[in-house]
């Protein structure tokens, strides 16, 4: 039996990942109307399975590299050890902080929230089911956030206990002794470092011929080093993967270059890309287009049908929570009749390494395939101060600009500190600022910061410290 909510919204979202609340947030604060649908819990896979979760663990991961060398620093410390129980909670006690958190925003935003899954009637109408039970609610325009969720492996199919997507590996009971990764992108090198830090022995299985192979080479190249020498198996060129469980174990068969090779393990983590949630959302009940699945969208976040709007994950592209947040507001403001657009070029990418890595702009590669004629500044941490008595001496900024206009086209971080110092050349790119211009600008002594300074100097072989 479905009932029929009375109330017409100007705006109904599905999802309430950061994506969703973000665009619910902002409607409200523009004066709309609005419903946000969430099936399962409010702040989607960010806040509940991925960005959240696995940062915590990141940062127990890099106080325990610390605390391991703490004698490096003047400071004895005896009877370590890591109690995984303890971690978990502390993990789902900043989940449901953050989780209340959002409820409370957007509840203060008067934000309607139904909770069931969401699937779209018509252009102005959605079904809500839950329980068995269904309600219908109107809307002016529609917002899908829909997210998406971990990609299978035919050949190595998830079943959660031995063979497990990354979000589950945050949820184990005890540390592995043995783990090996599938997939060397952002998520694989990541969750490779937690458990090696940990303690695990963990193994990366990437098809390509390096790790992070969408980013910068030499950003590539120097983390790979970096995990070779903290004793991490990286198997690039890999194919045919297949995975057998025998004695409690997972035995993995995979090719490098014709060679048949084996690893046994207690887990493995498939860490393979995302999929759009595009499924069953009625969204063919009004023609909306897609491509492989993400929904087609433009810049101001449309899709083909004029007041169905989609954001986040389900549009493909940059997956990242900041592009979701991003999309979330435009939609928004178009909605509203501002004419909102996104900027793509300056969407970093941020890694959560250690060292971090963090993006944006334009690899050199990708600059010279693009015609640019281009400049280059690197400036390596082990000549900044601040990096040095931190204990970081690895890694470097590197800088490319355009050679005849000297505008920045990208900045690539590995190092201390990056995903927040990059937040720096995301404003300079998106000003069309020059290296020029950013080397003449005054940065505090002794910071993290002066290697992006020195970086731009570089270019025109000013840098003082190198």
């Amino acid at each position: 039996m479905s009932t029929k909510v009375n109330k017409i919204y100007d705006v109904a979202i599905i999802g309430a990942g950061i994506g969703g609340y973000v665009s619910a947030i902002r409607s409200s604060q523009l004066g709309m109307r609005v419903a946000l649908i969430e099936k399962q819990k409010i702040g989607g896979v960010c806040l509940n399975k991925g960005c959240i979760p696995t940062l915590t663990f990141v940062t127990a991961a890099n106080l325990l590299k610390k605390i391991r060398h703490a004698k490096n620093y003047g400071i004895n410390i005896e009877n370590l050890s890591i109690d995984f129980k303890r971690l978990k909670a502390r993990k789902e006690a900043i989940i449901n902080r953050l989780s209340q958190g959002v409820r409370y925003l957007l509840k203060k935003n008067e934000v309607d929230i139904f909770e069931g899954f969401g699937r779209i009637k018509s252009r102005n109408q959605i079904s809500i089911v839950k329980n068995g039970k269904e309600k219908i609610i109107e809307a002016k325009n529609i917002i899908v956030a829909s997210g998406s969720k971990p990609k299978d492996l035919l050949a190595v199919p998830l079943d959660g206990e031995k063979i497990m997507a990354p979000e589950d590996s945050l949820n184990l009971e005890e540390l592995p002794k043995e783990i090996s990764i599938i997939g060397g992108g952002i998520l694989g090198v990541e969750f490779a470092q937690i458990f090696n830090l940990l303690g695990a022995n963990v193994s990366i299985l990437e098809k390509r011929q390096r790790l992070l192979p969408y980013l910068d080479e030499e950003i590539s190249i120097t983390i790979s080093k970096i995990l070779e020498r903290s004793n991490i198996k990286i198997y690039t060129k890999v194919t045919s993967e297949s995975a057998k469980i025998e004695n409690n174990k997972v035995n993995l068969t995979f090719y490098v270059e014709g060679e048949r090779l084996n690893i046994t393990s207690d887990k493995v983590i498939v860490a393979v890309g995302r999929e759009p949630n595009s499924e069953n959302l009625g969204l063919e009940n009004i023609g909306v287009h897609l491509k492989n699945g993400f929904i087609e969208v433009d810049e101001h976040m449309r899709t083909n049908i004029p007041n169905i709007y989609a954001v986040g994950d389900v549009t493909g592209g940059k997956m990242f929570a900041h592009t979701a947040f991003a999309e979330g507001v435009v939609a928004a403001e178009n909605i509203a009749g501002m004419e909102s657009s996104i900027n793509r070029k300056v969407i970093p990418t941020c890694i959560y390494t250690m060292p971090e890595i963090a993006s944006v702009g334009l690899s050199e590669a990708e600059a010279i395939k693009l015609g640019y004629k281009i400049s280059v500044g690197r400036f390596p941490y082990m000549a900044n101060g601040r990096a040095i008595t931190l204990g970081e001496r690895e890694g470097f900024v590197k800088i490319i600009a355009e050679k005849e206009t000297d505008e920045i086209l990208g900045v690539h971080i590995i190092g201390p500190d990056a995903t927040n110092l990059i937040s720096e050349a995301i404003v300079a790119i998106k000003l069309e600022c020059t290296s020029e211009e950013l080397g003449k600008t005054i940065h505090p002594h002794p910071t993290l910061s002066e290697a992006i300074m020195e970086a731009s100097l570089a270019i025109f072989k000013k840098a003082i410290h190198i």
